[in-house]
């Protein structure tokens, strides 16, 4: 009797091993897997620059004195830009500036249509600095350069006795052997991505 008991030990342990097994065998069978494809985005073109990179920028090709005027350019440039571009001009460093030159400008777009005339102002700097001169690009085919036109005038003036103008044209020279009579400003276009 022990060892028939013994004996339907065995054979229900060995089929508790075989129902596991089948068990296990028959979750297996139904373990998928499915690839639903793949995610992606195209990234947008970035595009920004101006044919002044690197230029030395010059208010006139003569002398300037009293009663002389001018312009210069500066370009912005975002063909092939996928987005909007926000641009800003500023002046980083501006040197022996004339007291009594007086500045204003013009902003085109790329067809030759004005933009946006400014006032007149005291220096380049007070002008860049009144965000007149930022502003934005759209991505439009045929029109993502502006033209800025930085119109200056040093004023004559036969009755002013004042020593101003006579003071600005006094040579002297700095500890870096820089003249006085050098005249002039750093600057730098900041351009980023319009929200």
């Amino acid at each position: 009797m022990k060892n028939k008991r013994k004996t339907i030990g065995v054979i229900l342990m060995f089929s508790l091993i075989i129902a596991i097994f089948v068990i296990g065998y028959t979750y297996a069978r139904y373990y998928q897997e499915i690839d639903i494809g793949s995610s992606y985005a195209n990234i947008a073109r970035w595009s920004f620059g101006s044919k002044n990179t690197e230029a030395k920028i010059s208010l006139s090709e003569e002398k300037i004195c009293p009663g002389t005027n001018g312009n210069f350019e500066i370009e912005v440039d975002a063909t092939d830009s996928e987005v909007d571009v926000e641009y800003t001009i500023l002046v980083t460093d501006e040197k022996n500036i004339p007291t009594n030159m007086k500045f204003y400008a013009e902003i085109f777009d790329e067809k030759g249509g004005v933009l946006k005339k400014t006032d007149l102002y005291d220096s380049f700097t007070s002008l860049a600095n009144s965000n007149l001169l930022s502003n934005r690009i759209p991505v439009e085919k045929g029109n993502q350069k502006r033209k800025i036109l930085v119109y200056w005038n040093w004023e004559f003036n036969e009755n002013d006795i004042s020593d101003v103008d006579r003071n600005d044209a006094v040579l002297s020279y700095d500890e870096d052997g820089n003249s006085s009579l050098d005249c002039g400003f750093n600057v730098q276009i900041v351009g980023k991505q319009a929200i």
